[in-house]
């Protein structure tokens, strides 16, 4: 009973290790594949999976703080790009407030805000940030926090942030950062609020760090300074920048949409302002052109997402594969250590049966040495024996030559063990019961008489049996009986007949 429970608790656990190795091999792969579509500016909309992959993570011992960090930012992710934009922000917002600390968190709860253009909630996160820890404010956030405050119409407020900010430049990575969007972003606020003089020379000053280094980055200086001077009405300065920006602009200037739509838009207002008319065919094939370059663009992404997609396929496959693989290693081990257990058990039992056959034959040989041993006294439990056997058959099998008769002994004992032969067919109780009367005083014809009611048959045998002195197992082999039955048998006499459970019955029984 133990060993099935033993199977069936191993067989669980097998089952419930497949599984998790399944779910988890799931959310592994749909993980990555969100990955994949953030990484590359995709919608996540249809990565509904991430939200099973959270919940799988979280229940994970030990936790893997650095897997839901990542999965808790793509869930919200997917929401947002549902449409589902509140439970999103309530999802970041929740999270933020437990792991201030998680800046691709942070960035992309930010990154949400501008795309919602809700400038008023994104300067509370960024001030509530810089609020936890002064430590946090560094370059990078106060020049966030300047652009967001010039987009909700604090102007003095965006530039007292970065008058703050210039002051905390103090590594390499804050110095590209000044010189590539902070400095520019100054410029451009200066020039809003109408001070060109200083945007000017904050503007020359980028131009002389990207000049020859970043073409992209001059060009966009010498767009911006058409600009300002367009707005101080200079518009021979003007034209002379917007042709050193068509100039110097390259291919990755096209490209970008917000840079090359505000030079031809910085250039149209300078033609209107020069000629009071502006070219319609010129904008109609910038137009045109952005969207001939956006739908290659497109169609390259297409062809990407397509090989992404195949290759995700095929990995599925040999997933699969591997999967199909490791279960039926798994059924064929499982197969293997039941048949290792069932061989055990039945080498165990076989063994018992053995050794039980041993103890049989000893005991048989036992009987027959007494059986016709001429100098043991008690002749009359000697006749008895001998009478018995020879009804087993036994003498016979006995006497012939020795090799022989020890497997025929041992046969004739497996057969009647089988119950292929048995017991009662090959004893006449009847004649027994006579030579019992015989040599013991009529004690079977005494014994029926006094107890024949309470006694059934089997227990007049074994009174029968005892009174020739005959041990338990030996009771047990001739009967075929267990030894357990047999004194199970002995203690059902002794409550019948009253007597005390360690007196002798033949001895009561001859006594009453």
């Amino acid at each position: 009973m133990r060993m099935k429970i033993y199977i069936l608790c191993l067989c669980s656990l097998l089952l419930s290790c497949s599984a998790y190795d399944n779910d988890k091999q799931k959310a592994d792969e749909s993980i990555r594949r969100a990955l994949q579509h953030e990484m590359e500016g995709a919608s996540l909309s249809e990565d509904a999976d991430v939200v099973e992959a959270l919940e799988l993570y979280k229940a994970q011992v030990p936790t893997d703080t650095a897997t839901i960090m990542t999965t808790t930012r793509l869930v919200a992710s997917h929401y947002w790009w549902a449409g589902e934009k509140a439970k999103a922000y309530e999802i970041l917002e929740n999270y933020l407030a437990e792991c201030p600390h998680d800046d691709k968190c942070r960035y992309t709860l930010l990154n949400f805000l501008v795309l919602d253009s809700d400038y008023k909630k994104m300067e509370y996160h960024l001030m509530q940030c810089m609020s936890d820890n002064d430590s946090i404010r560094s370059f990078r956030r106060l020049h966030e926090l300047a652009v967001v405050k010039f987009y909700n119409g604090d102007v003095a407020g965006a530039i007292a942030c970065y008058d703050e900010a210039f002051n905390l430049v103090k590594n390499a990575e804050d110095s590209t950062l000044m010189w590539r969007l902070a400095l520019p972003a100054y410029a451009d606020i200066l020039s809003s609020v109408g001070n060109q003089k200083c945007a000017i020379e904050i503007r020359k000053r980028v131009l002389e760090h990207d000049r020859e280094n970043n073409p992209t980055e001059e060009a966009l200086s010498y767009a911006s300074l058409a600009w300002y001077y367009l707005q101080l009405k200079d518009f021979s300065t003007a034209r002379h920048y917007v042709e050193l920006a068509h100039a110097t602009k390259d291919a990755a200037f096209d490209k970008d949409l917000s840079r090359a739509g505000y030079l031809q838009v910085v250039k149209l207002i300078l033609d209107y302002a020069e000629t009071s008319s502006i070219d319609v065919k010129e904008w109609g094939l910038f137009v045109n052109g952005l969207g001939d370059k956006a739908l290659v663009a497109q169609k390259i992404t297409d062809a990407k997402r397509e090989a992404n997609w195949r290759l995700e396929e095929k990995n599925m496959l040999i997933t699969i594969q591997r999967q199909k693989e490791q279960m039926l290693f798994g059924l064929l081990t499982f197969v293997m250590l039941l048949s290792i257990i069932g061989l055990l058990l039945w080498l165990r039992n076989r063994k018992s049966k053995l050794v039980e056959k041993e103890e049989e034959i000893d005991t048989l040989r036992k009987l027959l040495s007494e059986s016709s041993n001429v100098a043991d006294d008690n002749k009359d439990d000697r006749f008895f024996k001998k009478i018995l056997l020879q009804q087993l058959g036994v003498i016979r099998l006995a006497t012939s030559n020795p090799t022989s008769a020890n497997l025929a002994l041992l046969k004739r004992m497996r057969e009647i063990s089988n119950q292929e032969v048995n017991v009662d067919t090959l004893l006449d109780w009847n004649d027994l019961y006579q030579t019992i009367d015989y040599i013991y005083d009529g004690f079977y014809t005494s014994l029926v008489k006094r107890f024949g009611t309470t006694l059934n048959e089997k227990e007049i045998q074994l009174c029968c049996l005892l009174k020739a002195n005959f041990s338990t197992k030996e009771i047990s082999v001739v009967t075929q009986q267990s030894v357990r039955t047999v004194y199970q048998r002995k203690s059902t006499i002794r409550s019948m007949l009253q007597m005390p459970e360690a007196e002798d019955i033949a001895t009561f029984l001859s006594k009453v």
